[in-house]
């Protein structure tokens, strides 16, 4: 079951602010790559299916490799 809310769903609403509530510049820096954590903004790569009778592309997002983020935990 997929949640209702991502953290990179509330981080992107509250963008303009992550500044104000960050005490120093680490902070900052790890909630914005959680923001941008799989999607365009990381770039990305074409995947096809192995398979012969598929061969579809799936477009996958880098992730931020992050320790904090939810998503990759890198």
């Amino acid at each position: 079951m997929k949640p209702r809310h991502e953290v990179a769903d509330v981080l992107n609403q509250n963008i303009d602010r992550i500044e104000q509530l960050c005490t120093n510049s680490w902070q900052a820096r790890a909630l914005y790559a959680l923001a941008a954590c799989r999607t365009a903004k990381l770039g990305g790569h074409i995947d096809r299916c192995d398979n012969p009778d598929c061969q579809a592309l799936h477009l996958s997002y880098n992730s931020c490799r992050n320790r904090h983020c939810p998503k990759c935990q890198g």
